[in-house]
């Protein structure tokens, strides 16, 4: 069986007494590796939260038009193919929410959930309509316009018009959400931020972005999101990592270095 987390610093370091769960060791010795795919959205969930959170992250692509989710040494690690997966050491765990959550959890700094209980419910509230009402459109903008091209096929136009049909009714809520000149979804930088981020920044890449550009409290939270430094501190922009529709077609993904701890 093959190690799929063959990659990045832990490796080089593996004999590192540094390198490990140990609560007394310094946050930059915790390198965590995050094995997911640079055209879904949930791996760039768990990347940016490793940016916002100050958590050196090194990355390895999963090749999911190939079907490597369905892989033996995948589904080893992750038993219902769920992607991504994060490893730290000899800790393991896949999908979406356990990732952010247990990286939100080591991370630096201040907590991105609220503390306010209405606050915490809005948050989630939000994160769950990104999730649901946005995630699979997206998903299928991705399919038909990114991934199609690259094996020479051509869009399904139907699907692509539904698709953007669909994204109007949650994109006008999210667009009255962000009224009245307000910096963030909920109040301060939340989850909430961090699930549209990735889809909204998935809509610029697959050619969409007009889907935002006419809706101006959108565009403005946008704008905004895209010169953000880190919510723990440091003097990193998450959005500056997010891949770029070339590194999507060339499956790349960008490792998160911090060096101002």
């Amino acid at each position: 069986m093959s190690d799929l987390f063959a990659f990045g610093r832990a490796v080089d370091g593996a004999s590192d007494a540094s390198y490990g769960l140990a609560g007394d060791m310094k946050k930059t010795q915790y390198v965590l590796q995050l094995l997911g795919s640079p055209g879904q959205a949930d791996t760039l969930k768990c990347l940016l939260t490793a940016i916002e959170m100050g958590m050196e992250t090194d990355t390895g692509v999963l090749d999911v038009q190939a079907g490597q989710q369905a892989s033996e040494d995948y589904l080893a690690l992750s038993p219902f193919g769920m992607v991504p997966t994060l490893k730290e050491a000899e800790y393991y765990v896949a999908g979406e929410t356990g990732i952010m959550s247990y990286i939100e959890a080591r991370g630096l700094g201040k907590r991105l959930p609220p503390k306010n209980a209405a606050l915490l419910a809005e948050q989630n509230y939000w994160s769950d309509i990104a999730c649901t009402e946005v995630g699979p459109h997206v998903e299928t903008l991705v399919r038909e316009r990114v991934y199609k091209g690259m094996e020479g096929a051509a869009a399904d136009e139907n699907a692509v018009e539904a698709a953007r049909g669909a994204l109007v009714g949650p994109l006008d809520a999210l667009d009255a959400q962000l009224g009245n000149d307000n910096t963030f979804i909920i109040g301060n930088y939340s989850f909430a931020d961090i699930h549209w981020t990735a889809y909204v920044h998935l809509l610029y890449e697959t050619g969409d972005g007009d889907l935002v550009d006419h809706r101006r409290n959108i565009k403005a939270w946008f704008d905004r999101i895209r010169t953000h430094k880190s919510f723990s501190g440091q003097n990193i922009v998450a959005y500056e990592l997010l891949p770029s529709l070339d590194d999507i077609r060339n499956n790349r993904l960008s490792s998160v270095e911090i060096d101002d701890f």
